[in-house]
């Protein structure tokens, strides 16, 4: 099969976040697999870390689907979990979902697109449209992650996480 153009492989990014939206707003119990960025609202247990370095499977279910939500002013989805009897959020990105599926692992959707796929995209647009603010230091992440509420030392605990197990990511992102 030929590789996906970034407009679809985008494409079906969108539409893997319109459907948590929905499952969401229609209170739909749903699993949902996506990479292991480590960045919640703080830093996720050591246990899940080591049990779970690259791909996070959760189950949206109960408390967890009562407590996510829609950002009404912004719009972003929000996960919300307890993991070890502390409650954790994150806001959900544009390519971190793996896939979608129902509680008995029928598929829903599907995107696993490798991450230093989603790499070079982002490197694409930031070609084609230098209007994008993407940060170009570890330093400008935590300082926009921050700026949203998130305490400094746990913004940068999940971008060394992130930067940890997406090595690739070093080359792109300076110290």
């Amino acid at each position: 099969m030929k590789e996906l153009s970034s407009i679809v492989t985008e494409v079906m990014r969108e539409a893997a976040l319109n459907i948590v939206e929905i499952m969401i707003l229609e209170e739909q119990e749903f699993r949902i697999v996506i990479w292991n960025n480590d960045n919640w609202n703080e830093p996720l247990p050591e246990r899940i870390m080591e049990a779970f370095p690259t791909q996070l499977v959760l189950d949206i279910k109960e408390q967890s689907l009562i407590d996510s939500y829609i950002d009404e002013k912004t719009g972003e989805i929000v996960l919300c979990t307890v993991f070890d009897g502390i409650d954790y959020a994150k806001v959900l990105e544009l390519g971190e979902i793996i896939a979608v599926l129902s509680l008995d692992g029928q598929p829903l959707i599907l995107n696993d697109f490798p991450q230093e796929k989603i790499l070079s995209e982002i490197d694409e647009i930031r070609d084609i449209n230098d209007q994008y603010m993407f940060p170009k230091s570890v330093q400008d992440m935590v300082e926009m992650i921050s700026a949203d509420g998130i305490k400094e030392s746990a913004a940068e605990h999940s971008i060394n996480m992130f930067l940890k197990n997406n090595p690739e990511l070093s080359e792109k992102i300076k110290g």
